[in-house]
């Protein structure tokens, strides 16, 4: 991470955050909905949007004025949109994302994100099972899910800080529906007993970098 650079980021539950800089606010797999029990409020004014697929409870972005990234899957869906497709890299409203892929059989094009903000590099795995984690360079900042069931579980998630190797790592998609609930202390714990830093945010909490 380069010095004197201060980037924000805010966890917003389940697998949404928002990170600034002093030029930016992104966005990612935005879930406010009544189906979410932990979604807080949000008056946010984000410039881009990031959507890792195409399910209910990471891909509502229409209330944004926002460019809104996303696979194939939903194309056509926002009014101001860029598709992608994993792989690809591109510069939007001056932000260079790249989209990997992820492996979530219950998703039709399960991706997630690569994108450098304020200086700071940041991974989001977006939902994944440990076969879609590939190894990523340099990253400061990994968001990564621990809940199980519908993506990796806190000992996969383990697995997957050996693959990629943050500087920091965040846990994500716990705890909003039964069948996901983890402890994110104990993954803090056993990554750290393992060598690597872990921020464990609660909603609405804020770190910086």
């Amino acid at each position: 991470m380069q010095e004197d650079i201060s980037v924000r980021v805010t966890y917003l539950s389940h697998s949404c955050f928002e990170v600034q800089d002093v030029d930016h606010t992104l966005l990612v797999d935005p879930f406010f909905s009544k189906e979410n029990p932990y979604a807080p409020s949000y008056a946010g004014k984000p410039d881009i949007v990031l959507v890792t697929h195409e399910h209910f409870d990471h891909s509502p972005a229409e209330r944004f004025n926002a460019m809104v990234v996303a696979p194939p899957t939903l194309a056509g869906r926002f009014k101001r949109m860029i598709v992608m497709e994993r792989g690809e890299s591109k510069l939007v409203e001056g932000v260079r994302v790249t989209m990997i892929r992820a492996s979530h059989h219950q998703s039709k094009y399960p991706a997630g994100y690569v994108f450098e903000l304020g200086g700071v590099r940041f991974a989001h795995l977006g939902d994944t099972y440990l076969d879609g984690v590939q190894p990523l360079e340099n990253i400061d900042v990994l968001f990564i899910p621990i809940g199980g069931f519908f993506t990796m579980d806190v000992e996969e998630a383990l697995e997957a800080l050996d693959i990629i190797n943050p500087e920091e790592a965040i846990p994500m998609h716990y705890d909003t529906f039964s069948q996901i609930k983890a402890d994110p202390q104990r993954f803090k714990q056993l990554a750290e007993n393992a060598g690597h830093h872990v921020t464990v945010l609660s909603i609405r909490g804020t770190a910086t970098f």
